[in-house]
């Protein structure tokens, strides 16, 4: 099936390389993700919801800064040079994209400190709970395992697409203590949330000026010459 695709779309990636596959299957991620954004803040303002808002518009950044990583991946992969000129390049790009990572937090933590002061009347059933928890775990769980992994494939670009997953995966577990809240009826499910969100969107800030202000300065050149 990738294959195909790539042979239809005339994409730029290699199957086989380990790499290219984790960057197509994040393009192919951006649809899906495109119409839940845009889903949200068509919902907000028919509904004059800020909460909806804010939430779209993270998405709507997650989603840009998504492309700009995948753009710059693919205008690197293709240039016909070194493989130590193309992890410069791609280290070069981690400023920006650590700044994007900081925008994402700001963001998430705009949509908790709504949460946290004006409240959210959603509530959920068992078996609501019990999904949101299922998908807030499993994208979680499975962001991490990715950006672990990716660490592996000396590509600065490909291991910030994964940390984009883990943050987006952290704010789904806030979503996860809200939904179990509200089914066990707690007054305080909105301002616990609120709180819960706001600090991670403390740590997700921190991570993208460490990303910023120390990964885009990393020798991982010297480290692909010493595996090979």
């Amino acid at each position: 099936m990738l294959n195909t695709i790539i042979t239809r779309l005339h994409l730029p990636f290699n199957v086989d390389h380990r790499r290219d596959r984790v960057a197509l299957y994040a393009a192919l991620s951006i649809p899906i993700g495109l119409i839940m954004a845009m889903t949200k803040l068509v919902m907000g303002l028919m509904f004059f919801s800020s909460w909806l808002l804010i939430f779209g518009t993270y998405y709507v950044v997650l989603l840009v800064f998504k492309i700009i990583t995948l753009w710059r991946y693919q205008h690197i992969r293709v240039q016909d040079t070194p493989v130590d000129a193309k992890i410069h390049a791609e280290q070069a790009f981690l400023t920006l994209g650590g700044i994007g990572y900081c925008l994402i937090g700001i963001t998430f933590g705009s949509f908790c400190y709504v949460m946290y002061a004006h409240g959210y009347d959603q509530q959920f059933n068992l078996n609501a709970a019990l999904i949101v928890a299922m998908i807030g775990f499993t994208k979680l769980v499975s962001a991490i395992v990715g950006l672990v992994r990716s660490r592996h494939l000396l590509s600065p670009l490909i291991t910030l697409l994964k940390a984009y997953s883990v943050a987006d995966g952290m704010t789904a577990i806030v979503l996860t203590q809200y939904a179990l809240l509200t089914y066990q009826k707690s007054p305080q499910a909105s301002s616990a949330t609120g709180l819960f969100g706001i600090a991670i969107s403390v740590v997700v800030v921190l991570v993208g000026l460490w990303i910023t202000i120390f990964a885009a300065h990393r020798n991982l050149a010297l480290q692909e010459n010493e595996e090979q």
